[in-house]
């Protein structure tokens, strides 16, 4: 909760803000940073696009890529970042794309793969994790590590 709170104050002095476009997360993410009072002021909101096909056509990311190297990729990952980031006009946003399990992954992204983005109207990176454990423990270790990263950032611009 510490991380929350430090998110939101950062961003009510600074007057950023903070977008989500989350898949294997599933809308986790949007969720912690709603928690506290006043998130509204910061948080502008996201996309959860589970589904490829939200991917495609709500966070124009290209069938192509997806195809290519599949939802489960660096390439996809930032792109959802900076596409929520532009959608939404805020100052940050974070992304994730994944395999919670407990199918799907192959032999260079095993289940727990997941990569996550953030991007602010500057720069974009992207970070690869292998969690363990059963899907809620991989989806919570993933979100943890995203607010982790958020606040990196954030820190960052202050």
């Amino acid at each position: 909760m510490l991380i929350l709170s430090n998110i939101l104050n950062i961003c009510l002095n600074n007057k950023k803000t903070i977008s989500v476009a989350e898949s294997c997360t599933s809308g986790n993410i949007a969720s912690c940073l709603s928690l506290l009072p006043n998130s509204s002021l910061i948080f502008k909101g996201g996309i959860i696009a589970y589904q490829n096909s939200i991917k495609t056509n709500h966070l124009d990311i290209p069938l192509e890529l997806i195809q290519q190297y599949t939802e489960v990729c660096p390439q996809v990952a930032r792109l959802m970042a900076e596409n929520i980031l532009i959608k939404f006009n805020s100052d940050f946003s974070i992304s994730t794309t994944g395999y919670a399990g407990p199918s799907g992954g192959n032999d260079l992204d095993p289940v727990g793969t997941i990569y996550i983005a953030v991007a602010n109207k500057l720069r974009s990176y992207v970070q690869r994790f292998v969690f363990e454990g059963n899907r809620q423990n991989i989806i919570e270790q993933a979100t943890q590590m995203a607010l982790d990263l958020l606040y990196q950032e954030i820190k960052k611009d202050k």
